[in-house]
């Protein structure tokens, strides 16, 4: 795990992203939602999809050799869609990219980066400094809005 890589995607990522990004919510959210909201997440992660939001954002994915393990995204002042290797999880692959992309949207003059936190990632990103705004319920599952000041250093 030491020789993990991390850089922006490509369209030829697209069918490995949208494949870890189902089977991670799938696999890693299951617990925490209902049956028919994990697919519903399940099912914004086509590959149509998937390609449409690295047109609409700054994804990056990180790599253990030639395997995609993790991705994560930059949507304006948003961390988005941050997925990892369930069997990977807790090993410190989430926190690389978090960092990767604080640093990249630090670059970009994000003050604040916020995000939407599933239920089941919550207590990571309170152990990454993320604070809790609010809890947003909602139909296609409810998730807590957090934030987190981003400093020059």
């Amino acid at each position: 795990m030491d020789a993990l890589t991390i850089r922006p995607a490509t369209a030829a990522d697209v069918p490995a992203l949208s494949d870890l990004i189902r089977r991670t919510v799938r696999l890693s959210n299951a617990a925490d939602y209902a049956a028919p909201v994990v697919e519903l997440i399940a099912g914004n992660a086509t590959p149509d999809k998937v390609a449409q939001r690295l047109a609409e954002r700054d994804v990056f994915v990180c790599l253990d050799g030639a395997r995609i393990v993790g991705t994560i995204g930059l949507g304006g002042d948003r961390l988005r869609s941050l997925f990892v290797e369930p069997s990977l999880q807790g090993k410190g692959v989430g926190a690389r990219l978090v960092a990767h992309l604080e640093a990249h949207a630090r670059q970009a003059g994000v003050v604040e980066l916020q995000l939407s936190s599933s239920i089941t990632a919550r207590g990571f990103y309170e152990r990454l400094g993320y604070r809790l705004i609010r809890f947003e319920e909602r139909e296609d599952g409810s998730t807590f809005l957090m934030s987190k000041t981003l400093t020059s250093c």
